[in-house]
């Protein structure tokens, strides 16, 4: 059933022999009742807000790309991820690379013609191409039935001769049987890409897994700067694991032709350096790498939260501090309370502002949805939102007691649920001075 899979998956992500492997484990651990079986795969990717992502997989055939690396952690769950990357001495990383590839393609498989499988089928070693040990064909005649008494026969011979002989030889020393040491797994480096522009001049650096990205990756951007403009250049090693960016940097080149812009990408980390950049190209450059990197984990953003927090003046009240951080966008993955990886540094610059507000200053961090849904489903969502940006910024260091949590659901909109302009501002987390 998977043979051809795991070939694509062994070519795509360079395993080898781990792809057979890796595809094995994961069908275990969709099946394993530890885990809940395929409905407890069914329930965590629900629960992860990805139910609808689930659901267009089952009885059909999905292309590429349609889970991301940290949609397939969060729904299949990290802890066995990772004790598949333990099994294979692979990196975490790689699993839920691959992992994000390969699991839309085996549950459309499993639930062919539309059927919610409940157990592993009886022909389940088959689907990897492996067939049961053919027994071996028994030889003709009777003669065999000699074989033991003539060996019994030649022993006493041998038996009788040593003692015949003087002194006993001593035997040769026995060579203790070499052990066979496991192959050392290949260590796989991140992708990464770096990229500076200088009064159009553009220099880049990097390492791809393979010819074909890096062909990709150079043509367009000698498409969008000239070649004449570009200078540096991009390795290829096929130790490095995909780049999961890549598809989506070729896509923004073309707007990313500010002089001065400096970025990179370090695996699923992007930085950015919009310093010698206007105001107003550093907001809307950091709201199109945003939008179009969401699932990274990005430092550099400068958007008018950054900004205005950057500005705060020394003895600032708590009126000027809620103020500036109401112009943060703290974004969640969909229908979850789980905090996107691309709102941590301004988690950060929040965190670092209140514990520098005036002693006995109390916030109160309240939770807001739009109007889509059960409204009281929207008032439990909004509070555990609330609750997670809490507990995110005692983790960073603010003080108990400093803040509070309320969950509103959709009874306070901002602005008309009608759109999804209004519908985008009345979801929000909002900070109020409760002293």
């Amino acid at each position: 059933m998977f043979q051809l899979l795991i070939r694509e998956a062994a070519n795509r992500f360079h395993l080898g022999d781990n792809a057979g492997q890796l595809v094995r484990l994961l069908v275990d651990a969709i099946f394993n009742p530890a885990n809940g079986g395929f409905a407890g795969l069914q329930k965590r990717f629900t629960d992860a807000g990805l139910d609808g992502l689930f659901s267009s997989w089952i009885g059909t055939t999905p292309g590429d790309n349609v889970l991301q690396p940290d949609q397939f952690s969060a729904g299949f769950g990290q802890n066995i991820a990772s004790g598949i990357a333990t099994k294979l001495g692979i990196p975490a990383a790689a699993v839920n690379m691959a992992g994000a590839w390969l699991l839309p393609k085996i549950v459309g498989q499993l639930t062919r013609g539309g059927t919610i499988p409940t157990s592993l089928p009886a022909d389940y070693n088959n689907w990897f191409g492996t067939t049961p040990n053919k027994p071996v064909a028994k030889s003709g005649g009777g003669w065999w039935k000699w074989l033991i008494p003539l060996l019994v026969l030649l022993a006493i011979l041998a038996l009788f001769r040593n003692c015949k002989k003087e002194e006993a030889v001593a035997p040769a020393p026995v060579e203790p049987a070499t052990t066979m040491q496991p192959a050392t797994p290949v260590a796989q480096a991140e992708p990464r890409f770096g990229f500076e522009n200088v009064d159009g001049k553009v220099t880049v650096s990097g390492q791809v897994p393979s010819e074909a990205d890096k062909t990709r990756l150079w043509d367009a951007l000698k498409a969008n700067f000239g070649e004449g403009n570009l200078s540096g250049d991009i390795t290829v090693d096929r130790a490095t694991l995909p780049a999961g960016w890549l598809d989506k940097l070729i896509t923004a080149l073309p707007d990313l032709k500010a002089n001065g812009l400096k970025f990179g990408f370090d695996g699923n980390k992007l930085s950015i350096d919009t310093s010698k950049l206007t105001e107003a190209e550093r907001f809307a450059l950091s709201d199109k790498l945003r939008g179009l990197f969401g699932g990274f984990e990005i430092s550099g953003l400068w958007d008018r939260a950054a900004a205005a927090l950057a500005g705060l003046k020394a003895g600032f009240s708590g009126d000027d501090l809620v103020k500036a951080l109401n112009l943060m966008n703290i974004y969640f993955d969909t229908g979850s309370a789980t905090i996107t990886r691309d709102s941590a540094e301004t988690l950060t610059s929040a965190a670092n502002a209140i514990k520098q507000a005036p002693a006995g200053t109390r916030i109160e961090v309240g939770g807001h949805t739009d109007n889509t849904g059960d409204a009281a489903a929207n008032v439990t969502l909004s509070q555990q939102r609330a609750d997670a940006v809490v507990a995110k910024l005692s983790e960073l260091g603010v003080a108990a007691g400093t803040l509070s949590s309320k969950g509103y659901g959709q009874d306070k909109p901002r602005a008309s649920n009608d759109t999804e302009e209004g519908k985008a501002q009345n979801r929000r987390i909002e900070f109020t001075v409760t002293k």
